[in-house]
C-alpha cells in the first residue's frame, strides 16, 4: 500500500524533475536567451496558475462529478490490528517515480524542441499533482486519518483510510 499523499508527491518531483531536464535540453539547442516576449509569458503562467487554483478549488468542493473529497469520504477503512500503517519512510525510500519520469521526460524534451509554448500543458498535470497533495495534506489533518491507495493490488486506485499514527513529542516519548 502506499500513501496517496506520498504518492502524489512522487509525480509532482518526478514531474518537474523532467520538465526541469527538457527546459535544459531546450536552452542547450536553442539558446539560453530570454524570451522574446516576457509579458506574454508571464500573463501565460500567470493564467495556468489561475486555472489550477479554480480546478483545485473545485476539487475540494462536494460537486457530484468534480468532488474529490467525497472520493476521500468513501474510503473504506484498511484492516490492521493497530489501525494505523507504517507512515515513517516511504516517501524518503522511494522519492521518485521512475514509470512516470522516463515518458515525461521523453515527451518533454520532444515538446519543448518543437515548440517551446507548448511544454505548460505538461505542466498543468505537475501543477494539479500539486494541488491534489495539498488537498489530500489538508483532508487529512482535517480529519485526523491517512489515505492510502493499492490495497487490492487489481484496484490500485481504490482507497482506503486508517487513523493517524500518535505524534512523538520533542524527547521522543509518544503522549498519552
Amino acid at each position: 500500500m502506499d500513501r496517496l499523499l506520498h504518492h502524489e508527491l512522487r509525480a509532482v518531483l518526478s514531474a518537474f524533475a523532467a520538465l526541469a531536464l527538457a527546459l535544459t535540453a531546450l536552452g542547450l539547442v536553442r539558446g539560453f536567451s530570454a524570451p522574446e516576449r516576457p509579458g506574454a509569458l508571464a500573463l501565460y503562467l500567470g493564467g495556468l496558475l489561475a486555472l489550477l487554483v479554480g480546478w483545485t478549488l473545485l476539487k475540494a468542493t462536494r460537486i457530484k462529478w468534480f468532488s474529490q473529497v467525497r472520493d476521500f469520504e468513501r474510503a473504506v477503512p484498511s484492516e490492521g490490528a493497530e489501525g494505523a500503517l507504517p507512515t515513517d519512510r516511504l516517501l524518503r525510500d522511494r522519492p521518485f517515480a521512475l514509470r512516470l519520469f522516463v515518458p515525461y521526460l521523453a515527451l518533454g524534451t520532444g515538446t519543448a524542441l518543437w515548440e517551446p509554448w507548448a511544454l505548460g500543458v505538461l505542466f498543468w498535470p505537475a501543477l494539479d499533482w500539486a494541488g491534489q497533495a495539498a488537498l489530500v495534506a489538508h483532508w487529512e489533518r482535517r480529519n485526523g486519518l491517512l489515505l492510502w491507495r493499492g490495497r487490492v493490488a487489481s484496484r490500485p486506485w481504490e482507497l482506503s483510510v486508517s487513523r493517524r499514527p500518535a505524534t512523538r513529542t520533542a524527547s521522543g516519548a509518544r503522549p498519552g
